[in-house]
Parts: structure tokens; C-alpha cells; sequence
């Protein structure tokens, strides 16, 4: 099967997904489950086709494969925007002209994510250095192809200033710049994706622009191994949960894919999400976290194995996020839990989470938010045990 997949701010999202729990005593007795179901989850949500859905996971997908900017240049830090964007209301990449997006519309577009960075803050002055990547996924390798051919057909022409430039390493790369302008653009088309690579330099150097761009492609097909080319002929069909992570959380509200309340991740693509990518992504890695979920008020990380697992729950328990919070009693009968309340506000969650139980079980660890206390234990409860069902 397949593994399917705006720029989402983690800050912005709200999502804390740095919160989870490991073990910790009981008062015994069994649990209280409340009014939560303890059956397996069902992944209805990926059973019927639903373009929403579809062109938002191949999205996602593409994201936990696109290269970082600190990984051609140590220098671009400063994320200047980027994240999904394809929707089923059409293809919205920022980064490209209306032109070049009504030009790629016709070939099929099943999903497309970006990132942007520069040398300084927005704000600071017109960046130094900049570097945009994006990577949009086409139903085959031929519409690719054609679709890149014409996006950079109707930039080319946009201005009659406009040269055409090689890249001798990437003979298939379509690129220009405007003499004089420290600027390069490139459209490459790689099985069924394209890649566009946008560069900025402080001088019109053409050498160093077309070797920033070279270094950029070598890196990003490098990140695309593994990646299933197949041909996506309807993106309604994408699941968005191959894994079955979101049938490991307890279920509380609507199964719409959306970044902030229903969506599955590799470690990668939630990384490119958030204001620091590389720092975001070795932090999840060197953890041994594989791959998270987050469904409402609840999230899930599946781990490279229990010892893991056990580790990254007590690292979690500890962390006091953006609030601080105080160990209150754990849930009855489960001693795998560890529960604590907010002793102030949380500044950058809209959500008000007073209550936190972070869960671990085997090789995951959940983390379960409630303004309740009673509900915050009934809903850990039900997470431990559906996070034990076999799927």
C-alpha cells in the first residue's frame, strides 16, 4: 500500500506534541473508562474517496522527503514559509507565479509541500540569502514531465529579460535568471514529482547561483530514495493513515484530515512544519520517535521500540512545555500513567489544557489533554488500552 501523505507552524497549531508520560504509581482498583469506548479504532475516515483527504496526505507525504535549507547552507535558519499547498480547491503554491500554478493545473496535481528559508528574519531587511524548495507530486511520471516544461515555459516568458541558464550536473533542470539579478530559478521534473528550487545570493554571481541550485537538486533527489513513485491516477483514493496510528488514539471528535486536530506524520514532515526544522527533527529522532499522530486533544508517537518508549515517557513527564505543572493523582488501576495539572495558562496553546496524562505502552506513547480531572483519568485509561489492541 501506498504511504500517503500552508506551512503549519507547530507554535501556531497548538500542537505540544513534546507532551507525553511514562509510568507512575496507582491507587489501585480498575480503571474508569467514562464514557469512552476501549474497541479498536476504525479507520473509516480512509474508506471512502475523499479529495480533501487524498491531496492532503500525498502532501504530507512528499513533506517527510523534502530537504531542509540548513542542509544546503548552515546559514538559513529563519524559516520564511513554506507547507502544503495543494487542496482540493487547487494547487496554491505561494512561492510560484499565478502563471506557472495555472500551467501545472491541467497535468493532475495530487499533492505539493515547500519550504522557505533565509539568512535573517523577515522584517531585517531584504534577505542576503534565501533558498525555497518545493516538491509537487503529478499522477505520473509523464504529466511531471509536460507539467514542468510548461511552468517554466510561462515563467520564461514572463519578462523579456529572462536567459536561459544549464546546470551541467542536472541536464534535464529548466532554469533561468535575469542577468544582473542575484536570483536563479529551476524546474526539474524527477519520475512523477517536480522539484523547483529558487535561489538568492548577495551578488549576481551565475556560478555560485547555479551551484547553490546543483547542490540543492543533488541533495533533494538524495531525500526522495524511497519515495513511492507509483502513479497516482485519483488523489481521492490517498489514505491518510496507512500505519494505523489514528486507529490507536481514542476517537473524540470529527475524522477530517487537518494538520491541527486529525493527521498522521512522519518524523520528517512534522519537522517542517515547526520554526526549526533540523533542531525539531533530531530532537524526534535521536528520541527513537518513528512517527506521530494527532487526533483533538490527544497524541501519539510510535517509537523505535519499548525501551524507547519507557524513555522518551519520563522525558516527556518531565517536560513542562510552555506551562508549568504540578503531579496529581494517576488513574486507578493503570500504572503506566502519569498524570499532572497546570499551575498557569499555556501562552501559545489556544486550547485551554489544564490536565495532562502522558501513557506509554509497548513500543508508543500517548499523551491525553481534558480541562476535567475526571475526564482527563477516564480518557488516559481508554488510551492505554486501545493502545494495546493488535491491529
Amino acid at each position: 500500500m501506498r504511504l500517503r501523505f500552508r506551512r503549519w507552524s507547530v507554535a501556531g497549531m497548538g500542537v505540544a506534541v513534546l507532551v507525553l508520560s511514562t509510568a507512575c504509581g496507582s491507587d489501585g482498583g480498575a480503571p474508569d473508562y467514562g464514557p469512552y469506548s476501549t474497541a479498536p479504532g476504525d479507520n473509516d475516515f480512509d474508506r471512502q474517496p475523499s479529495r480533501i483527504r487524498g491531496i492532503f496526505a500525498e502532501s504530507v507525504r512528499l513533506a517527510d522527503h523534502i530537504v531542509f535549507a540548513t542542509d544546503i547552507d548552515p546559514d538559513l535558519t529563519t524559516v520564511r514559509g513554506g507547507g502544503i499547498s495543494a487542496d482540493d480547491r487547487g494547487f496554491h503554491e505561494t512561492a510560484l507565479s499565478p502563471q506557472q500554478r495555472a500551467a501545472a493545473r491541467p497535468f493532475g496535481v495530487a499533492g505539493s509541500f515547500g519550504i522557505a528559508a533565509a539568512n535573517r528574519p523577515a522584517g531585517d531587511g531584504p534577505p542576503q540569502k534565501y533558498l525555497a524548495v518545493s516538491l509537487t507530486a503529478f499522477r505520473d511520471e509523464r504529466s511531471a514531465t509536460a507539467a514542468a516544461a510548461e511552468m517554466a515555459r510561462v515563467d520564461f516568458e514572463a519578462s523579456p529579460d529572462n536567459a536561459p541558464v544549464g546546470v551541467d550536473a542536472f541536464p534535464a533542470a529548466l532554469s533561468h535568471w535575469r542577468p544582473g539579478v542575484p536570483s536563479l530559478g529551476s524546474l526539474m521534473a524527477w519520475k512523477n514529482v517536480v522539484i523547483r528550487v529558487y535561489a538568492e545570493l548577495p551578488d549576481p554571481d551565475l556560478g555560485r547561483l547555479v551551484d547553490r541550485v546543483t547542490t540543492t537538486y543533488r541533495k533533494q533527489v538524495a531525500g526522495l530514495a524511497g519515495f513511492d513513485t507509483s502513479p497516482v491516477p485519483d488523489p481521492a483514493t490517498v489514505p491518510l493513515d496507512p500505519d494505523g496510528l489514528l486507529t490507536r488514539l481514542v476517537r473524540t471528535g470529527d475524522p477530517l484530515a487537518d494538520p491541527k486536530t486529525f493527521a498522521a506524520f512522519g518524523v520528517r514532515a512534522f519537522s517542517a512544519l515547526s520554526p526549526e526544522p533540523p533542531h525539531t527533527f533530531g530532537k524526534y529522532s535521536g528520541s527513537g520517535v518513528t512517527a506521530l499522530a494527532v487526533s483533538h486533544n490527544k497524541y501519539l508517537y510510535r517509537m523505535r521500540d519499548s525501551k524507547a518508549a519507557a524513555q522518551y515517557g519520563r522525558d516527556l513527564a518531565a517536560d513542562p512545555e510552555n506551562s508549568e505543572y504540578t503531579w496529581m493523582r494517576n488513574v486507578r488501576g493503570l500504572t503506566a500513567a502519569t498524570c499532572s495539572q497546570a499551575t498557569r495558562p499555556d501562552p501559545k496553546s489556544v486550547q485551554a489544557r489544564r490536565y495532562r496524562c502522558v501513557v506509554v505502552r509497548d513500543g508508543y506513547v500517548g499523551v491525553v489533554y481534558s480541562n476535567t480531572e475526571t475526564d482527563v483519568r477516564q480518557l488516559a485509561a481508554a488510551q492505554y488500552a486501545i493502545m494495546g489492541d493488535p491491529r
